[in-house]
Parts: structure tokens; C-alpha cells; sequence
């Protein structure tokens, strides 16, 4: 597909950012909300800042096993959360509880998050030249909440168009995202550069949608044979 692109569209985790659970920042959110859990008399033998770093384990865990059984289709996190919940606990929590401790718990996330400079630095020259950038990932948790940490991370004020699979409920590579994210950013999908890390997800999502795809730097999915940049820089050499 020869010629420069109008836009360049990237996906999140692991392209533009890389991600560590800050194990402390999600301990604290036990602590701080100590009052709130009533963890005496419950199910849990532990302390509250165990609570915490167990919780966000067992909602990561059933959160993959809903992917697994249904990879396209988003889960309900909410559902997931209160359900991990009762497990520790023994019994339901509010959902008015539940939904303060799963947002508490998600916004700790953003003390392990790291943007990638080198991919930082390309996105502002891409900027400086006038093209649209998009942001199109697979994010399970509230879409307020991504937003916030985009926001957080200094990284919303570049791009024209932002989607999340929470905010729809299907993930990439389902045509329904990519669909959506060309719809905001108001142009065709011949005209749109695709970066991401993932084989499927990423390449053969945005392939079938109708975009140029390419494997960002340090992806570990194969190529199978399409395109993949050595370093960012290349990115712009190739945009011209």
C-alpha cells in the first residue's frame, strides 16, 4: 500500500507504554480503604494490604479466563470485580463497594506504567507534521478510567481519536473496533497506518480492516512474513 498516510494509528500497552505491577501503589489501596472492606468476620485471614494484592490478582485471573473462553467479546468488569469480591470475602459486596475498590485499585496501575520515550518522541514529530494519530486498544477496565490514566501520563493531548474494547465490547481483532476508531477519526482506512504489537490482534485486525499494519519495535509476535519497524524512528522514514 504505497503512499503516505493521512493518519497512524497505534495500539497501547506494550507499543506505546510498557507495564509492571507497582505491587506497593496496590498494597496502599488495601490500607487506605481498610474501614471500608470490613475484612473481620469476612473469609479473608489476612492483613488489608494483602486483600488489595490478592483481589487484583484474582480479577486479572478471571478476567483472562472470560478472554480465553471469548476472545473478541469484551468482559463486564464490574461483574468480574464484584464476583473476585465474593470469593475472597465469602459473601457479595455492595455494588457500590465494589465498584470504589475496583476504581481505586485501577488507578493505582498508573505508578507501573511507563510511557516509551523513543515511541513518545515519534509521536510528537508525527504530530508536528500534521497527521491524525489514533489510539486503538484492548482494555478491559472502565473507559473513564484509561482515559484518566492517558491524562496522567501526558500522552491524550497527541491523538485525534482514542477507543478502548470496554467502551464497545469487542476487542481487536474484531472489525468493530477498528470500524470505530476510522469513524473518529474521520478518515478511510487506505489512508491509515496501523502500529501495534500483537500478530493477530494488531496486523490481522487492521489488515482486514483495511489498513497498512506494522509490527511496532520490540513486538514479540512473529512477522509471518508482513512488515515490522526496527526502531521508531523508522516510522517516519517510512511516512516520508
Amino acid at each position: 500500500m504505497p503512499g503516505r498516510p493521512n493518519g497512524v494509528c497505534f495500539d497501547y500497552g506494550r507499543t506505546l507504554v510498557d507495564f509492571a505491577r507497582p505491587e506497593a501503589a496496590i498494597a496502599a489501596v488495601g490500607v487506605s480503604l481498610a474501614k471500608d472492606l470490613a475484612l473481620a468476620g469476612s473469609s479473608w485471614p489476612g492483613t488489608p494490604a494483602g486483600f488489595a494484592l490478592a483481589l487484583d490478582q484474582l480479577v486479572d485471573e478471571l478476567i483472562r479466563a472470560r478472554q480465553s473462553a471469548d476472545p473478541w467479546r469484551e468482559v463486564d468488569f464490574d461483574l468480574l470485580h464484584r464476583e473476585a469480591m465474593r470469593q475472597l470475602l465469602g459473601a457479595w459486596p455492595s455494588e457500590e463497594l465494589s465498584l470504589r475498590v475496583g476504581e481505586t485499585l485501577q488507578r493505582s496501575w498508573v505508578a507501573g506504567v511507563a510511557p516509551i520515550e523513543p515511541a513518545v518522541k515519534v509521536l510528537i514529530q508525527l504530530k508536528e507534521r500534521g497527521m491524525r494519530l489514533g489510539l486503538c486498544s484492548n482494555a478491559p477496565f472502565p473507559p473513564h478510567l484509561m482515559y484518566e490514566q492517558l491524562e496522567r501520563l501526558e500522552l491524550r493531548q497527541y491523538f485525534d481519536a482514542v477507543i478502548f474494547s470496554s467502551e464497545i465490547g469487542w476487542r481487536k481483532p474484531d472489525p468493530r473496533i477498528f470500524s470505530e476508531l476510522l469513524q473518529r477519526l474521520g478518515l478511510a482506512a487506505r489512508a491509515v497506518w496501523f502500529l501495534g504489537d500483537e500478530w493477530e490482534a494488531d496486523v490481522e485486525g487492521a489488515t482486514a480492516a483495511g489498513m497498512r499494519a506494522i509490527l511496532a519495535p520490540g513486538a514479540n509476535a512473529p512477522s509471518e512474513g508482513g512488515e515490522r519497524l526496527d526502531c521508531w524512528e523508522d516510522l517516519l522514514t517510512l511516512v516520508g
